[in-house]
């Protein structure tokens, strides 16, 4: 959500970014599509996709709330 809201006054007001219709947007209304977003996308992808293969996984990756890596782990084979 913060991210998306700090995207509304960077990156999103680039004329020429597919994005640019959310910098117009009253913050409330921001906030709802952010959350939709979240809710349709984001987090199906996590129930759906990468909580059950989790225990799979060989490299996790753990982002902060930058998006910047923070750890890096290597299971043995």
């Amino acid at each position: 959500m913060n991210r998306f809201l700090r995207l509304r006054h960077t990156a999103f007001r680039d004329p020429l970014s597919y994005f640019r219709r959310y910098a117009e947007l009253p913050e409330a209304e921001a906030i709802g599509i952010a959350e939709g977003l979240w809710n349709r996308i984001n987090l199906l992808n996590l129930q759906e996709n990468i909580i059950p293969t989790r225990q799979r996984a060989s490299l996790i990756l753990k982002k902060g709330a930058s998006h910047r890596i923070e750890t890096v782990a290597l299971r043995r084979l």
